[in-house]
């Protein structure tokens, strides 16, 4: 395993390199955070790219570093930082989704007659296979009605308290990426996150021409899909477009190249009741409930329906679920929790409530609009704008809320989880940073809470960098300029 550069020979390689670089500005040596920022960053505007960042003390919120702070660039995923800190304000750290499930019609003996009826609370973690008391959602709708006594049944599987809610895509998402799960409608009423897994196989001997084997996971996945294979491509890959109520994947094989054998890709669905609706049909029937054709006659005389509470499935507390969230970078989720906090804020949901909701909450933080203008939850759309100056304010002001320790354990650490779980790391910057990324095309997010252990008057700073027009050529690249100035960050003096 190779050793770690300490931080003073990070730095020194990235100076070396700069010789190009603008010469730093009179009262910024470059063995200071400013110093090394500063030629970072003007190497990076000389080749085009657009820069800002801002470094305050977490505790006074004293600016300790500004370089175009007010340059309003994508925030792309650090938008989650804005929703989720949002939620856990107006709801709360011990906060939980309740999904009631209700038996709308009549039980004679072992027969019930009638419909499932399930309350969409807006719950993104409903039948997620991330969280333990989640994962089983049908099987407690199966044992509850085992513990009635029922065994067989006639009807159907329901939704109720959709109406006037929005539940399509965010404004300023692309269209491209509608197929994939990390673009999957927020719509009233999640279940499985509104994803299934497709897979698939070529049988050994096969060629690269020949169609492969589909499976679906779950196996009571509703959504379909049309596999085409592309023999001639440049590269392999798997790619996939909605449309036609389903949609259609492009498995391609480079020419002359290794006939991949197997490749696999998460899918959003759009009618997530259906995808529950099969999943509660496969609850039933493995623990032996029985349902009935509906084309079966009823008893006479009918009995009336009457509602009748069968159980209640219940989300984990909203801390984990911000964890998630910015752990793994969930989009769903952002938007979800965000509709939330615009239905505590205005009591309505929909794109229109978010942006009023959130322009409110950040206008009590004293972050104006020129500073962030949000737009959705998860940074999907392309019309937020903030700058430096914004996000790392959202951040700091957060911090010194309650809800402040939940909100900054979200966020992934450098070196151990998340999405910095891969990133490279000194001995100093390992574990002293939480940063959330953000990443849409050019563009590139950080901010986050950085430890500095030799600095008794600064000990913790929150930061917020951010890169636009970056393209593959680009040097120092993105996660180069990202390792650099976390390490300057931790290391370094002020001064």
């Amino acid at each position: 395993m190779r050793r770690a550069l300490p931080a003073a020979s990070v730095v020194a390689l990235f100076l070396s390199a700069c010789t190009h670089a603008p010469a730093t500005p009179e009262g910024a040596p470059r063995d200071t955070l400013p110093g090394v920022t500063k030629a970072l960053l003007e190497t990076l505007e000389a080749d085009g790219a657009l820069t800002g960042a801002y470094v305050v003390d977490a505790r006074t919120g004293e600016p300790l570093f500004t370089h175009r702070e007010n340059v309003r660039l994508l925030p792309a995923s650090t938008m989650k930082v804005v929703s989720t800190s949002a939620a856990l304000s107006a709801l709360g750290a011990d906060f939980r989704f309740v999904t009631p499930v209700f038996l709308e019609g009549s039980q004679a003996g072992g027969l019930f007659l009638g419909d499932v009826v399930a309350q969409a609370s807006g719950d993104p973690s409903l039948g997620s296979w991330r969280f333990p008391e989640t994962a089983l959602a049908c099987d407690r709708i199966a044992e509850a009605f085992q513990a009635r006594g029922i065994h067989q049944w006639r009807g159907n599987v329901r939704i109720s308290g959709t109406d006037g809610m929005d539940g399509g895509m965010g404004p300023g998402w692309a269209w491209d990426d509608a197929a994939y799960a990390y673009s999957a409608a927020p719509t009233p009423f999640v279940f499985r996150e509104n994803v299934v897994d497709l897979a698939l196989a070529r049988a050994p001997g096969s060629t690269c021409a020949d169609a492969p084997s589909v499976q679906w996971t779950p196996t009571f996945a509703t959504l379909s899909a049309v596999v085409n294979v592309d023999v001639n491509a440049e590269r392999s890959n798997l790619a996939c477009v909605r449309g036609g109520g389903g949609v259609r994947c492009t498995w391609r094989s480079p020419t002359g190249g290794p006939c991949p054998q197997s490749a696999a890709v998460k899918l959003s669905v759009d009618a997530p009741e259906a995808l529950f609706a099969a999943c509660v049909d496969d609850a039933l029937a493995r623990h032996g409930v029985t349902r009935l054709p509906l084309s079966l006659e009823a008893p006479t005389p009918p009995m009336p329906p009457v509602p009748v509470p069968l159980v209640e499935l219940t989300s984990p507390p909203l801390s984990e679920l911000v964890r998630a969230t910015n752990k793994e970078s969930l989009n769903l989720y952002a938007e979800r929790l965000g509709m939330r906090f615009a239905r505590e804020r205005t009591g309505q949901e929909g794109y229109v409530a978010l942006r009023t909701a959130l322009v409110a909450e950040l206008a009590r933080r004293g972050v104006p609009t020129k500073d962030l203008r949000p737009v959705d939850g998860s940074g999907l759309s392309r019309y937020n704008l903030a700058s430096p100056r914004g996000m790392a304010r959202v951040l700091l002001t957060s911090i010194q809320e309650p809800y402040g320790a939940a909100l900054v354990d979200s966020l992934p650490v450098l070196g151990v989880d998340g999405t910095l779980a891969g990133r490279k790391t000194t001995q100093s910057t390992a574990g002293r940073i939480r940063a959330k990324t953000g990443t849409l095309t050019g563009q590139k997010c950080f901010v986050g809470v950085a430890e500095r252990p030799n600095d008794l008057e600064h000990p913790r700073v929150v930061f917020a960098l951010m890169l636009g027009n970056m393209d593959e050529g680009t040097k120092p690249n993105a996660n180069e300029t990202f390792d650099t100035f976390s390490t300057a960050l931790v290391e370094l003096p002020l001064r």
